[in-house]
């Protein structure tokens, strides 16, 4: 590839291929620069007309980066340095939605600010994203779950391997919206067309005790009795859903099929 090849803004780049997502995605469309945080330095000074670029806490899923808080502050303050270095007419950011409230939509700005330092992470690379990219198609992730990778979610791993004795450390009446890793290619091409800034790859929210019910039913009276302190997890909905996949109620699928498709992916892995 020659220098003016590389300089031109036909061509397009994956930031996170070896990720989950990126993997699944890279693995359907061809991308000119397949790139991780080894090889990023491969993209200063080039423009390209698609960037994707996947929030460092996709890479191994929230959960497990929260456990290395060092890790994430390394990778997203490079990302943050390195932003105005790369230069997309379109970039679509896929990102999660722990800088968006409990109940929102797409009309409902991130949060400003955040006590919870990772949290706050998110909300700085989403700001300096749209600051310094014209053209941004912001992904805002729920729970992503995944049958081939464990990590990515807490409640899905603990059912498939529960511990020998004692409570489950999960709220019974908390809310999940889990989010299969393999949609993410065919939600966001059908969103592209729309020209809208924002979207929330909503799933209809299911408390624990139904995940458990469909899933584990033995684990039942292993989750911890209910208190109205506990947390209710996210409700959050879609604006657009109903120009992206035209449900009417704000999610993607209705809560049968997803408790379907939990059954279809998981079922066969626990015991």
């Amino acid at each position: 590839m020659g220098r003016s090849e590389l300089m031109s803004s036909t061509t397009t780049a994956f930031l996170g291929a070896s990720t989950l997502l990126g993997k699944y995605w890279t693995a359907r469309r061809q991308f000119d620069y397949l790139i991780d945080k080894e090889d990023f330095h491969r993209t200063f000074g080039k423009s390209f007309r698609m960037l994707v670029c996947l929030d460092p806490a996709l890479a191994d899923g929230p959960a497990r980066v929260r456990k290395d808080e060092q890790m994430d502050e390394r990778e997203t303050q490079r990302l943050l340095k390195h932003l105005a270095d790369i230069k997309p007419e379109f970039t679509v950011f896929v990102t999660t939605c722990d800088m968006l409230p409990e109940d929102a939509d797409e009309n409902v700005p991130p949060l400003e600010s955040s006590e919870d330092p990772y949290v706050q992470r998110r909300i700085d690379l989403h700001r300096e994203v749209n600051r310094q990219y014209g053209r941004v198609l912001n992904v805002h992730l729920p729970e992503i779950v995944s049958h081939e990778s464990p990590g990515f979610n807490e409640l899905m791993d603990t059912l498939v391997n529960p511990p020998k004795r004692g409570k489950l450390p999960f709220p019974p009446m908390e809310n999940h919206q889990l989010y299969f890793s393999r949609r993410i290619l065919g939600d966001v091409e059908r969103c592209i067309p729309l020209g809208i800034s924002s979207i929330i790859p909503a799933m209809p929210p299911l408390t624990t005790q139904e995940i458990v019910e469909a899933l584990a039913p033995s684990l039942l009276d292993r989750l911890p009795a209910y208190s109205p302190e506990q947390p209710r997890g996210s409700r959050r909905t879609s604006i657009h859903s109903f120009q992206w996949l035209d449900p009417k109620d704000g999610y993607l699928v209705t809560k049968e099929d997803q408790l379907e498709l939990l059954r279809f992916f998981f079922q066969s892995l626990i015991k």
